[in-house]
């Protein structure tokens, strides 16, 4: 189901992947990885937009690094932190406006780091839909440009990240956002990852994809 394709970054090809079908009718998502690329996981959760109807396109944020699969072996090894933010929001900018050139409506979800690099896209694009799980929240000047609608989910032991919620909030009551925050008591950062059982919530997990799917089918 899931498929091997190239998507344009900032002045560069990025390898991505894509599952599903664009003529499911579900609106198709742009899917932002964790820090460590288009790994197991990430992939598995691809596949669960996809079983769902959904057309997903994640590009791969390493690829500038050699891609994903050069660290298969020691997935710790290397980080997207390796980049610049910038030079990820621009790859990003670019695959976003790709996708939207062959569609009416795009969703974003982003998962950690890509959480993170997802708010800094819908200040510079609006998607009709972006979900965001566990990311850091953009600079409060920025964010009162979002015009998406946004739901937000973090754990409840999250500091780093939380700690970035109340500007972001403070921003967002002026600006035209229809934004939903949830919060999962009992949990950690990176809750929803089955590969790091120390961190692994299930239950948590499950409520929080129930919520994601069922914002999706808003659209």
């Amino acid at each position: 189901m899931i498929r091997p394709i190239t998507v344009p970054g900032a002045g560069a090809e990025l390898a991505a992947v894509e599952a599903g079908d664009a003529d499911a009718g579900k609106i198709p998502i742009l899917v932002i990885h964790e820090n460590r690329g288009l790994v197991p996981y990430m992939l598995a959760e691809i596949t669960r937009f996809a079983e769902r109807g959904h057309r997903v396109v994640a590009p791969d944020l390493l690829t500038r690094l050699g891609g994903t699969a050069v660290y298969a072996d020691d997935p710790t090894s290397i980080s997207t932190r390796a980049i610049e933010n910038d030079v990820h929001v621009a790859d990003l900018i670019a695959t976003y406006d790709w996708m939207a050139g062959s569609e009416q409506r795009l969703a974003v979800v982003g998962f950690c780091f890509g959480a993170e690099m997802g708010w800094q896209l819908i200040t510079h694009r609006t998607p009709e839909l972006a979900v965001l799980w566990y990311g850091i929240g953009p600079d409060p000047v920025d964010a009162v440009q979002i015009r998406s609608r946004v739901l937000a989910t973090y754990a409840q032991d999250d500091p780093r990240v939380n700690d970035t919620l109340p500007p972001l909030c403070q921003a967002l009551e002026s600006s035209a956002t229809d934004i939903t925050l949830e919060s999962f008591p009992g949990t950690r950062h990176a809750f929803a990852d089955h590969t790091r059982p120390e961190r692994h919530h299930p239950a948590a997990a499950a409520e929080m994809r129930r919520q994601t799917f069922e914002f999706l089918d808003r659209a």
